[in-house]
């Protein structure tokens, strides 16, 4: 049957690839046989590839359908009956002679001297066909029997896949009950889909099954999205479960399940944030809290005597700047004081190294996360009114045209008579003495930066908060008030001069800096529009970092760095540290190549943060808005798509698409009110709806 010249309308099997498929002959033409296959399809092939003549026919008179409903019953019948031909007896009786056996010596040694019909060899050759423990087929006619030791690994390896492929069924039956609701512990004694789904075990007991492995599958794709290696693999899985096949899916199961909290941030854990630091970093915390001050010791300047004010938000909590004022024969003298760090933490050290590794402290809607250790910050670096601290210092004189005459930095300790909020900030700045004073001074270097060519661009800010209190809060905070425009102008000042020290004495140091002015087209736009945010920000391009000194033409300075935030980022520290060492040892604490190794790594892991604070800063929006599902909210069309058009939402600062509708003429730059229809704060997406005017009855419908 199996060499055997096949005829006309004979079901035969004929070789496809590696795996034998059924076919019937039409006609036989030399070497080649014309079939129909199990397929449907017609085709020739080489007389080589029949493998199996069975001498069966099908029946003359029947359509290609009902052929091909046969063919693929016999291929059933087979498939059913093959597991009853004992191979691993063939096996045990032939496995000891080391050589490859044709098909017609191993249905003799099974068969023994009987004569088998030819259904009995069609089911054999079938079954040796779908061997892979005890036989390997060498080519279509010859089978090598399996070592031993490869019978058992193979088994092994089979019994493995068996169990995972079983595991996988009940990861999907337990999955599929969680998504209903049911998280209760998955019994594996609950019925089974079918007798062929029941677990085949020879133990008493119950097999035991757990799903951490499922569980982590969708936590990775959760938290490193298509990046995560079994990507594929989490898709697949959702998809059979009914579960949407997206990152987002995959927290939601993993909230449903109690596995994460309800607003778990994926992005915190795909970048290792945490608020807690490592033992070894804490102790040394530790170490330096409890290190005395060393007001006394020598070098230090003492400015605990005069005025000295902070101004920041609200229950700032790391406060790195302050700045003081008085009266000199000289002309009136400005004191701003940045919490001396690098006086406290060493380079090198455990925090320092954590320091560098985190870049800056995060600032999300429920709490910020510190780049150095929250103790530390609190208890020693921190400008707290009342408080002793250290502080690296730049001293400036003024004439009485407020012109620099000249300026210092000094090592110094101050104590800071009050803390001011920035709500707090117009009363003090415009009722007090000192207040007025530093308001002056700043409004005049202002127009002296503007002089220059600076282009101020004060946009508003949306505070979102969160606290246990009193939940979600949303606030559009505008950066133009009299409190922002003085901290502004101070901070510039200070990291202007420290950019003229560093590169006037040839210190290594790293310069922010934008060579390319903003266009003048930025500056005609209407800053009392709902829209300039928007327009505005268009004009705005980031900022080069290097270690040349180089022009910040939009802020009006000819050298530029960053200094004044040494709480909150590691490269303000880095600076620090070398004016520090210059000014008590003409020292650098970098070297050029050093800084040029240093910053990049930061600047990289600070763009990991920044996507985290927006990301976070949206999700918390998004739950805000959510309470205004079936409510309305103003919009301004800003352009027309395909499909619908983008709205602005100033209030929220937040721009939307909207889809057309027929009954609202959608224009750019036209006020238009809004219907929240659903809000997926998880996905950060929100779906607006134009509400729509009846123009004859003047009925508002939505």
């Amino acid at each position: 049957m199996v060499n055997r010249i096949p005829k006309p309308e004979e079901v035969v099997l004929f070789r496809k690839k590696r795996s034998p498929s059924f076919g019937v002959v039409r006609e036989v033409l030399g070497d080649r046989v014309s079939l129909f296959s199990e397929e449907g399809k017609e085709f020739t092939v080489d007389i080589d590839r029949i493998v199996f003549s069975t001498g069966i026919g099908l029946g003359r008179g029947l359509t290609q359908s009902e052929e091909k409903l046969k063919l693929r019953g016999m291929r059933r019948e087979l498939e059913e009956k093959r597991t009853s031909v004992d191979i691993k007896t063939l096996w045990e009786c032939v496995s000891e002679e080391d050589r490859d056996w044709n098909f017609e010596e191993l249905s003799r040694f099974y068969f023994g001297s009987g004569e088998p019909d030819v259904n009995d060899l069609l089911l054999f050759f079938w079954a040796l066909e779908k061997e892979e423990v005890y036989f390997e087929k060498t080519d279509s006619r010859w089978y090598r029997t399996r070592k031993a030791q490869e019978v058992i690994e193979t088994l092994l390896h089979r019994e493995q896949g068996g169990k995972k492929e079983l595991e996988k069924k009940m990861a999907l039956r337990w999955a599929r009950g969680v998504m209903k609701g049911d998280t209760k512990e998955f019994d594996v004694r609950e019925p089974f889909d079918s007798a062929q789904d029941r677990p085949q075990s020879n133990d008493e007991e119950e097999e035991e099954f757990e799903f951490r492995n499922y569980i982590e599958l969708l936590r990775g794709y959760a938290v490193y999205e298509d990046e995560f290696d079994r990507a594929k693999e989490a898709r697949s899985f959702m998809s059979q479960v009914g579960m949407r096949s997206d990152p987002e899916g995959a927290a939601e199961f993993l909230i449903k399940l109690g596995v994460w909290q309800e607003d778990e941030e994926p992005l915190l854990k795909r970048f290792g944030i945490k608020n807690d630091f490592s033992k070894r970093v804490q102790e040394e915390a530790k170490g330096l809290v409890k290190g005395g001050y060393e007001y006394e010791k020598e070098g230090r300047e003492d400015f605990t005597s005069f005025e000295t004010y902070s101004i920041d938000d609200e229950g700032t909590e790391d406060i790195d700047d302050a700045i003081s004022v008085w009266e000199t024969p000289e002309g009136i003298t400005v004191g701003i004081h940045i919490a001396d760090v690098a006086g406290i933490v060493p380079k090198g050290s455990f925090i320092d190294e954590e320091a560098s590794k985190r870049g800056e402290t995060i600032y999300l809607p429920e709490g910020r996360v510190d780049m150095l250790p929250t103790r530390l910050v609190k208890e020693k670096l921190s400008l707290f009114e009342g408080e002793k601290r250290l502080a690296l210092s730049l001293i400036v004189t003024f004439d009485d045209d407020f012109n620099i005459k000249n300026y210092k930095f000094t090592k110094s300790k101050v104590v800071v008579k009050r803390n001011v909020s920035y709500g707090e900030a117009e009363e003090f700045l415009r009722g007090t003495a000192i207040g007025s004073k530093l308001f002056k001074i700043a409004s005049s270097l202002r127009k002296k930066r503007i002089e220059r060519g600076a282009f101020l661009l004060e946009l508003p800010e949306l505070k979102v908060r969160v606290t246990k209190d009193e939940g979600i809060k949303v606030e559009k905070v505008y950066m133009n008030t009299i409190g922002h425009i003085v901290v502004a102008e101070f901070m510039i000042l200070m990291n202007w001069l420290t950019g003229r020290f560093l590169a006037g004495n040839r210190i290594p140091a790293i310069y922010r800096s934008q060579l390319e002015p903003i266009s003048e087209n930025a500056r005609e736009l209407d800053k009392s529009s709902l829209l300039y945010p928007l327009d505005a920000i268009k004009f705005l391009k980031p900022s080069s970092i290097g270690v040349i000194p180089e022009p910040h033409i939009p802020l009006g300075v000819e050298v530029y760095v960053q200094i004044t935030s040494p709480i909150r980022r590691y490269l303000d520290l880095i600076m620090q540290r070398q004016i520090s060492d210059w000014i008590e040892k003409r020292e650098f604490a970098y070297s050029t190549d050093e800084l040029r190794g240093i910053y990049p790594a930061v600047e990289l892991t600070i763009k990991d943060k920044k996507m985290v604070e927006r990301s976070r800063r949206r999700y918390w929006l998004f739950k805000y808005l959510k309470g205004f599902e079936g409510k309305a909210l103003r919009g301004f069309v800003t352009s027309l798509r395909e499909a619908g058009a983008l709205v602005y939402l100033p209030e929220y600062l937040l721009e939307v698409p909207v889809p057309f509708s027929s009954e609202v003429a959608f224009k750019e730059g036209r006020e238009i009110e809004l219907i929240v229809e659903r809000v997926d704060p998880l996905r950060r997406r929100i779906v607006l709806i134009p509400r729509e005017k009846d123009t004859k009855s003047g009925v508002q419908v939505t």
